[in-house]
């Protein structure tokens, strides 16, 4: 019976740094504790569990159900107001990608009752443009009477970029949400880079 668990041990040691998430929504996956529901705390964690099915599984009752109707959504490059217009944006994002996930890391949530208002550190995984893509967000939303009235979302263009072009990694739930994933092993040692085609070649000559 020693010698198994000296084993079991070895191989939990040996496995990947990837932290076990429940699904809490088709294709949306959490690693931490899920508020009481009822609560108030749970009713504003729901509107993003539901925000973030939306994008997995492109069935818009769940933005209907979650957001008002005049709801204003942010995110760089753009802003829509009002559902209709927020309906429609994920109807084009639906036309062009497929196999969307999302992970939030266990210490995603950020909830203010006082103030209506939730953030969450999230990973955002989908193909897109012939390529895949593993981002990590933050969305910012404030909610009245139970439905998200503004949805505010912070990434950076470039990692989808720079992850075609091999030098950051596509990581996938890890322990802690970084604003850029790791790079590959290629461009571990290299300058810092800041631009989403890098001219140079790495390693450096």
């Amino acid at each position: 019976m020693k010698s198994t668990n000296i084993l079991l041990a070895i191989v939990v040691l040996s496995l990947p740094n990837v932290t076990v998430a429940e699904e809490v929504r088709t294709g949306v996956n959490f690693a931490g504790t899920v508020e009481v529901e009822g609560t108030p705390r749970a009713v504003m964690q729901n509107v993003l569990f539901d925000f973030a099915a939306a994008w997995t599984t492109c069935e818009p009752g769940l933005m209907q159900a979650a957001f008002s109707d005049d709801v204003i959504f942010s995110y760089p490059t753009t802003t829509v107001v009002g559902l209709d217009a927020m309906l429609a944006d994920l109807d084009l994002f639906c036309g062009q990608a497929t196999d969307t996930s999302i992970y939030f890391p266990a210490d995603a949530f950020y909830i203010d009752l006082e103030a209506g208002r939730i953030a969450a550190e999230v990973q955002f995984r989908t193909f897109q443009r012939g390529n895949r893509q593993v981002v990590n967000d933050v969305w910012v939303a404030t909610i009245v009477d139970g439905r998200g009235t503004i949805l505010k979302e912070y990434l950076d263009g470039r990692v989808k970029d720079l992850q075609a072009l091999g030098v950051l990694t596509l990581e996938e739930n890890p322990e802690m949400l970084t604003p850029w994933p790791p790079r590959t092993e290629e461009w571990a040692e290299c300058f810092p880079i800041a631009k989403a085609a890098p001219i140079n070649t790495c390693p450096p000559t």
